[in-house]
């Protein structure tokens, strides 16, 4: 049988001098200190021209088949 956990958490000042960040994906957040509120940024690291903004994407015509459309 394991015995029982024992957490004590003192709160205190946070001071981070620097922070190497080398990623953080889609789904997740990086959180100093107490947080009281999020807001929300959104970084691309696309070029612009590659991001789509429309509620559909563009999808190619598909290719016809031997015997199709012959005159």
């Amino acid at each position: 049988m394991s015995s029982p956990l024992s957490l004590h958490v003192t709160n205190g000042p946070v001071s981070v001098g620097c922070i190497n960040l080398v990623g953080v994906s889609s789904s997740s957040a990086l959180l100093l200190g107490d947080t009281e509120s999020i807001t929300l940024y959104s970084y691309f690291d696309t070029p612009p021209e590659s991001v789509i903004v429309s509620p559909l994407a563009p999808l190619p015509l598909p290719e016809e088949e031997e015997g199709e459309n012959e005159s």
